[in-house]
């Protein structure tokens, strides 16, 4: 009887481990399509039209502390006259005339086959947009026709390998990711925003060059949907210096090892998709307080590359629900920090206002279940406002 119980007490034990595992919907990777293309673009700097001396720069920085970047330039620095790095370059300017920068590169990249598996990329449309008629059709083409001749690249010169001999360096900077993400912010996004993703995965990126000061680096947000089911991702820059001695040396510290900017990039991406496509049907009421706008908080913005109010305004509520997720958690540190940061460092200057709101919002879910259903009265917070 004694063995019965033990037994079955081990039974559940193990059983609640096994639904707490499947419930966990954050993870890490790295991804091979996302540094090829990285690599290209490194590659095609010499031959860019527009934005050249900022990529000269940003390389000629990160090659000195980004050793994944180091490691890539002494085994294919040759190939800066390849025809990958010509494409890529004309790609890269022609995504700018028609008003796109290189994140939107990374869901196209993700919803094709891993290069690894050896699956030809498939043709891409957008499923939204703002080009019409001929303007979408023709970059639709030219994207389709990149991806082949970066598929084309990876295959020729073998650049899987590449990622087999730095396998360690990669999964060092996973582990550093997963070792500074608070447990259960997942949870605390879906209960905040009334809605649901089907996975959380932060891609970490050596490969990606973003200058490194104060330990700021770059996330991209990229939104996957497959049977009507959403995977987010977050494409990270490192954000931690290591200084590159020699393109042999075995690292212990892989660029990734910084909590607060760990932390910060990766609930900011990935709130993001519950932001970003909510506000679409409110454009109107956004231009109504775009005279906040003011040529003082343009100055302000500009290094972060944010150049007219309807981006100010969702930067300003995704970092709203940042603060708040870390209440949610019972994280007064994390939220006082944020509070901090986005409001005095970053000139988020509305998120006092706009967090007192936010308290309406959720003492009143019943009213409100859905975020997406209270954007009305957050964006009336600013039409209150004057320059």
């Amino acid at each position: 009887m004694r063995k019965l119980t033990i037994l079955g007490i081990l039974i559940i034990f193990l059983s609640c481990k096994t639904e707490k595992k499947q419930s966990e919907k954050f993870d890490a990777h790295f991804n091979e399509n996302i540094e090829t293309y990285f690599l290209a673009e490194i590659l095609s700097i010499p031959h860019r039209k527009t934005n050249k001396q900022w990529e000269e720069h940003k390389l000629e920085t990160c090659k000195k502390y980004q050793p994944i970047v180091a490691k890539a330039l002494a085994d294919y620095g040759e190939l800066s006259s390849h025809q990958i790095a010509i494409e890529t370059a004309k790609l890269s300017d022609t995504l700018g005339s028609f008003g796109y920068g290189n994140d939107v590169m990374m869901s196209i990249l993700l919803e094709q086959p891993e290069f690894n598996l050896s699956k030809k990329p498939s043709d891409f449309k957008f499923s939204q947009t703002h080009l019409k008629g001929v303007q979408k059709y023709r970059l639709e083409r030219i994207i389709s026709s990149y991806l082949q001749s970066l598929y084309a690249f990876y295959q020729n010169e073998d650049i899987g390998e590449f990622y087999k001999r730095n396998v360690q360096f990669y999964n060092g900077a996973i582990s550093e990711v997963k070792s500074n993400i608070p447990k259960g912010f997942t949870n605390a996004m879906e209960t905040y925003y009334g809605d649901s993703r089907e996975k959380y995965i932060a891609l970490v990126s050596p490969m990606m060059i973003w200058p490194i000061e104060d330990n700021e680096g770059r996330g991209i947000g990229a939104t996957v949907e497959k049977n009507n089911k959403k995977t987010v991702y977050e494409i990270m820059s490192p954000y931690v210096q290591v200084p590159v001695t020699s393109t042999e040396k075995v690292y212990d510290k892989f660029g990734f090892d910084y909590q607060p900017r760990a932390r910060t990039l990766t609930i900011h991406e990935f709130g993001h998709s519950f932001v970003n496509s909510e506000l679409e049907p409110y454009q109107d009421q956004i231009q109504n307080s775009s005279n906040l706008f003011t040529d003082s908080l343009k100055k302000e913005m500009e290094s972060k590359g944010i150049q007219n109010w309807k981006v100010y305004v969702i930067e300003s509520l995704v970092r709203l629900g940042e603060i708040r997720i870390a209440e949610i958690q019972n994280d007064k540190k994390r939220a006082n920090y944020l509070r901090n940061y986005h409001t005095n460092q970053e000139h988020f200057i509305f998120l006092p206002q706009l967090e007192e709101k936010a308290i309406e919002f959720e003492n009143n879910r019943e009213k409100y279940p859905m975020w997406k259903d209270f954007i009305p009265e957050l964006l009336k917070v600013l039409e209150k406002n004057n320059p």
